[in-house]
């Protein structure tokens, strides 16, 4: 699944217009793996959180680009290697 998603770059959090960028892609896929709706909004935020991510609930991925490249990157790793949100949990725990 990694060729399904580009890498993130640190500048992608500060693009507006142009092509759809891949963290986007990452999080839908998330939501999906964890269920939709309120569950997949908490799977991606435990996944993001496994994966390194270290802001808040207000902070933004622009307030720490290289933190949530790195997160996501990581992330879009793990998609690429489990077929569960179990799976990717203990793969992120690694």
């Amino acid at each position: 699944m990694t060729s399904k998603f580009d890498a993130v770059d640190k500048d992608d959090f500060m693009k507006f217009g142009a092509d759809r960028p891949s963290y986007l892609d990452i999080e839908d896929a998330l939501m999906a793996l964890g269920g939709h709706g309120v569950a997949g909004n908490a799977f991606k935020i435990e996944a993001l959180k496994l994966a390194g991510w270290t802001g808040g609930a207000l902070a933004t991925y622009a307030s720490r680009p290289v933190v949530a490249a790195n997160a996501f990157n990581k992330v879009r790793e793990g998609l690429a290697q489990v077929k569960s949100a179990d799976e990717l949990r203990s793969w992120l725990q690694k």
